[in-house]
């Protein structure tokens, strides 16, 4: 390192210390700093203006297409860390000129652009991961950076960044039923989660949620887990008991056959547990 980087280092922290000192308690919104190991842009790509961020995985262009990012979920409105995804996704883009690449298919079922956005060399998808804001979410036949995601969502949560950050409860996702009988939009039953209570006290689990890759999320009602004990969560219809609590789903389904990832977080956000699976 230079002498004058040195020299800098010591006068922020001669600045910060005396602002202590002072009783100076300012705390300013976080800096994202960009990740140094993301993916490499190609050559070529279509450049546009972003004109607004509408959340942590969608913007809109100068020209009034919207793009949503391929490859990543972000917190809805009203989720737990919806406004910091938000927030790092303006960091990233907003009024920039950004370069759009797209995969196999460019528009989903709500008519908005499918594609990587890369902003001054750095794939936002990628980043907003890698921050720990969004998990990973791969729907076929657009699958070119799955890999990627999935390494910066591991790294995130290793980390414990963002949505990363982990609860105290003693609560464990142990089974997934994913594959139900026959057809699973007819036999919604057929599938369930079951959680356990490792622990020795009694967990009340109003408020917690439960939530696959996409945006099917349960939100539980007044519900106690004894210690030691367990309970299956139905995608169905049914009478909720001490043991079974049902969805509410109808003529459809909650989790993928061949692979699907179920997140379980408390009432303030924090994830209690993880479970992945692969057929």
């Amino acid at each position: 390192m230079k002498p004058k980087h040195k020299l800098s280092i010591i006068l922020v922290l001669l600045v910060t210390n005396l602002a202590c000192s002072l009783g100076g308690s300012a705390t300013p919104e976080p800096t994202l700093l960009p990740p140094s190991n993301g993916p490499t842009p190609p050559t070529g790509l279509e450049t546009a203006t972003v004109t607004q961020v509408v959340d942590g995985d969608t913007i809109q262009l100068a020209d009034g297409r919207k793009v949503r990012y391929i490859g990543i979920n972000t917190p809805e409105r009203n989720q737990p860390y919806y406004k910091e995804a938000t927030d790092a996704n303006r960091q990233l883009v907003d009024g920039k000129n950004v370069q759009l690449e797209f995969d196999a298919e460019t528009f989903d079922q709500y008519g908005r652009i499918l594609a990587y956005v890369w902003a001054d060399g750095l794939m936002v998808n990628w980043a907003i991961v890698n921050q720990g804001f969004a998990n990973a979410f791969t729907v076929p036949p657009n699958v070119k950076y799955e890999a990627e995601f999935r390494q910066a969502e591991r790294e995130a949560r290793e980390a414990g960044r963002g949505l990363w950050a982990g609860s105290d409860a003693t609560l464990k996702i142990i089974n997934i039923q994913a594959d139900a009988p026959g057809s699973d939009s007819e036999n919604p039953n057929g599938e369930w989660v079951e959680i356990a209570n490792q622990g020795n006290a009694f967990v009340q689990i109003k408020g917690y949620t439960l939530k696959d890759e996409a945006n099917h999320i349960y939100t539980f009602g007044d519900f106690e887990v004894v210690p030691g004990g367990s309970f299956r969560l139905y995608s169905g219809r049914g009478q909720n008991s001490a043991t079974e609590l049902y969805w509410g789903f109808v003529g459809d389904s909650v989790w993928n056959n061949d692979s699907d990832t179920a997140f379980l977080r408390d009432k303030q956000g924090a994830l209690v547990d993880v479970y992945t699976y692969t057929y």
